[in-house]
């Protein structure tokens, strides 16, 4: 692992005891920072110096965990020694060193996973099961929140709001266009997006640097049915109902109600199992242990941050989406 401060510590090493990756070698230039998480987490051997740490030891694969520049730079350098690369997202400042991380990876034939957890997030990962049950039907609209914390625009939209874009096309597939409401309040926006995907779906999300903290709501739509995911802690699945007189009748309009029982303490309502990150790591050693496909891919993360510059791009007021090229 490249990377030893607070998410690292919090989400990403908690979250190995649920994989059977087994950590090496922690760099970090803070040396007692690097120690300590070494302590905590199986007492792997401690580097200031990330090129020696590759230099000197047998690794299949590394995480980097940090800043986005640490992103891109400890992630070329891991590519470039030949590893596969778990990296944070963002995947790198901006899409063109995103680009940049892709195409090395593609030139050595490396796997790049991009730190998405919300695909691997409990409630997501049942709610995209149930959209894909044929009852369900064909997916035609995904409504979206996501709200934090004041946050400078650009963090806004490629620390905080890549999550929510990554997530909407895990749900409803490639973006074919769309336009953007934006508006500064202060020195912090409010973003409203109405997407149009390639199947045919639409998305309608908002993305505010106005909440006291993270709002998190979705609502995926199929064809009469719905399934909603509050917070990522509390599923609510409304199937279809056959006719008018079905939907008068609560007997034939059953809601299913999934949450976490956290008075019982068990490892599936770990709060890293629930938010995705264990789900993301394991997902990760078994890639590369197989030699499938990981998601989310470095692909995934060339396509968010494509909508992240063209919302940073737009003017202010309502306009159309312009993805860059």
């Amino acid at each position: 692992m490249i990377g030893a401060g607070g998410h690292a510590s919090q989400s990403i090493y908690p979250s190995l005891r649920f994989t059977d990756l087994e950590l090496v070698a922690v760099a970090d230039l803070d040396e007692d920072r690097a120690r300590d998480v070494g302590t905590r987490f199986g007492n792997p051997r401690i580097y200031t110096d990330l090129e020696k740490m590759l230099q000197a030891e047998e690794l299949d694969a590394v995480g980097v965990v940090g800043p986005p520049e640490l992103h891109y730079e400890g992630g070329r350098a891991v590519v470039e020694s030949g590893r596969h690369l778990f990296v944070e997202k963002p995947p790198a400042p901006d899409l063109a060193r995103t680009r940049q991380l892709e195409k090395l990876a593609a030139e050595r034939g490396l796997q790049v996973m991009v730190g998405f957890m919300k695909r691997h997030a409990s409630a997501y990962v049942r709610a995209m099961a149930i959209s894909q049950r044929p009852e369900f039907g064909k997916r035609t609209i995904l409504r979206l929140n996501y709200s934090h914390y004041h946050l400078p625009l650009r963090d806004h939209l490629v620390f905080m709001s890549t999550h929510p874009l990554d997530l909407a096309r895990y749900l409803m597939g490639d973006v074919a266009s769309g336009t953007v409401f934006k508006r500064g309040i202060g020195d912090h926006f409010v973003v409203a997006l109405l997407l149009q995907h390639v199947d045919g779906g639409a998305s309608q999300i908002t993305l505010s640097a106005h909440e006291p903290r993270v709002q998190e709501s979705v609502e995926l739509v199929g064809e009469s049915a719905l399934v909603e995911v509050r917070n990522v802690t509390e599923l609510r699945y409304h199937p279809a109902a056959p006719d008018m007189r079905a939907v008068m009748s609560t007997d034939e309009t059953m809601t299913s109600l999934w949450f976490p029982e956290f008075t019982l303490p068990i490892g599936s309502h770990d709060n890293h199992v629930l938010q995705g990150y264990a789900g993301e790591l394991n997902h990760f050693a078994e890639s590369i242990k197989t030699g499938s496909r990981v998601s989310p891919g470095i692909a995934d993360g060339v396509e968010a941050m494509r909508l992240a510059e063209a919302i940073y791009s737009a003017p202010e007021g309502l306009s159309e989406l312009r993805l860059p090229d």
